[in-house]
C-alpha cells in the first residue's frame, strides 16, 4: 500500500470514528495469539484452531469485522461447536492503513465478492463501498453507528495477519471467563460484553437477505 493512499484509508476510518476490529476465535488459540499474533493459514504450522475449515474467499488472510463481530457465522460456529469457548480478540484499527487489507462490503465468500480482485478490494473505494447503501438496504433505514459497514457480514482480510502490538484486548460473553484470563495473562485488556455474542440491532432488516 502506498503513502498516500494509506493516508486516505487512516482518514477516511477516522471520519467513520472506526478504532476497532473484531476477530473471533475459540479459547485455546489464545496462547499463541497472544504470543505471536495472528498468523495467516498458509504460515501456521498447526490449523487444528481455524475457524474456517475451507477458505471460501481465496485467500490465507484473517478475516475480521469492523467494530462488531459477523455474528452470522459466530452464531453458527457456536452452534456447531457447544463445548467450545470462545473470545473475541480486539485489534487496533491501524492495520487498516499500516498493512495490506482486503475490503470486503458483503461476506468475503459471496460471489458479490470473489468476482472483484483483490487488487480492486485493496483501495479507499472498496473500503468507502461498505459503508455504501447495500442493495435495496439503505442505512438511513438501519439506524447503525457510522463506524459499522452496513452489511452485517462486511468482511476485512488482513493479507500478512496481525502483528502482536495490534493487539488490544480481548472480549467476553460471561465475567467467570473474564477473571479466569485476568488471572492467567496478566496485564491483558478483558471486557464482558455480551451483546458482541448476540446479532447487530439491525438484524430484522437482514433476516432474509444476509449474503
Amino acid at each position: 500500500m502506498s503513502a498516500g493512499i494509506a493516508r486516505y484509508i487512516e482518514a477516511f476510518a477516522t471520519e467513520r470514528q472506526v478504532r476497532y476490529l473484531m476477530h473471533f476465535t475459540r479459547l485455546a488459540n489464545l496462547d499463541s495469539i497472544l504470543a505471536q499474533g495472528l498468523i495467516p493459514r498458509n504460515r501456521l504450522v498447526n490449523k487444528d484452531g481455524c475457524n474456517d475449515d475451507m477458505r471460501l474467499d481465496g485467500t490465507d488472510a484473517i478475516c475480521a469485522s469492523i467494530e462488531f463481530p459477523n455474528y452470522q457465522m459466530f452464531y453458527r460456529l457456536r452452534q456447531e461447536n457447544p463445548d467450545v469457548q470462545w473470545v473475541v480478540v480486539v485489534i487496533n484499527a491501524a492495520v487498516l492503513w499500516k498493512t495490506r487489507v482486503a475490503f470486503c462490503q458483503c461476506n468475503a465468500a459471496s460471489n458479490l465478492v470473489t468476482d472483484i480482485s483483490i487488487a480492486e478490494r485493496m483501495t479507499l473505494q472498496a473500503f468507502r463501498a461498505m459503508y455504501d447503501d447495500f442493495g435495496e438496504k439503505r442505512r438511513v433505514d438501519l439506524g447503525i453507528l457510522d463506524k459499522l459497514p452496513t452489511h452485517p457480514q462486511a468482511e476485512v482480510l488482513l493479507l500478512d495477519g496481525v502483528p502482536r502490538d495490534a493487539i488490544l484486548g480481548v472480549i467476553v460473553e460471561k465475567e467467570d471467563l473474564k477473571q479466569r484470563l485476568e488471572a492467567a495473562y496478566p496485564g491483558l485488556i478483558v471486557r464482558t460484553i455480551p451483546g458482541y455474542f448476540s446479532p447487530r440491532k439491525d438484524f430484522k432488516h437482514w433476516k432474509k437477505a444476509v449474503a
